[in-house]
């Protein structure tokens, strides 16, 4: 195995490298290939960082979903320039990624939110990301809830959850 490092040609579109590379990656990386931090910064300016998932790429950019309620989602409503950045350690190479986030359109939130197994939609409505929770009984006595309001199944999307695109 050649584990000379590539060198990158300077015309190579950086989607297709992107690609390639997390191509290799969903083979080698052990947990969430996809993993990628996010950074944003708060209000009053300060930076947060923390790990999303990325569901989603092409040339329009890199799609990840949350909770807009949460303090992520008011960081990204407060100021739309964000850094990402994959880290794939097996490989030995991370790819950053600024830019400019904005919501993705609510027909393809909808498609990828009734794609989730259905704890995770049931999930979307009880969770309230980012508060105190008294302990956990008060989010399993949520969860509750709304597998009882959602017995039948059909589970819409709420809207303070959707998807951002970088």
């Amino acid at each position: 195995m050649n584990t000379e490092p590539k060198l990158i040609n300077s015309n190579t579109n950086p989607l297709i490298l992107f690609e390639q590379w997390f191509e290799e990656a969903k083979k080698n990386e052990i947990n969430d290939p996809n993993a990628m931090n996010l950074a944003t910064v708060s209000s009053d300016g300060k930076p947060s960082s923390r790990i999303v998932l990325l569901k989603s790429f092409n040339e329009q950019g890199f799609v990840f979903y949350t909770n807009s309620n949460s303090k992520k989602g008011k960081a990204l409503k407060n100021n739309c320039n964000v850094a990402l950045n994959f880290h794939w350690k097996s490989l030995q190479r991370q790819i950053r990624i600024e830019g400019i986030v904005s919501l993705v359109d609510k027909e393809q939130a909808d498609e990828y939110y009734n794609s989730r197994p259905l704890g995770s939609r049931v999930g979307a409505w009880a969770s309230k990301q980012s508060e105190e929770l008294d302990d956990r009984s008060t989010l399993l006595k949520k969860v509750k809830e709304y597998e009882h309001k959602f017995i039948n199944g059909n589970i819409s999307r709420p809207l303070h959850w959707n998807g951002y695109q970088v």
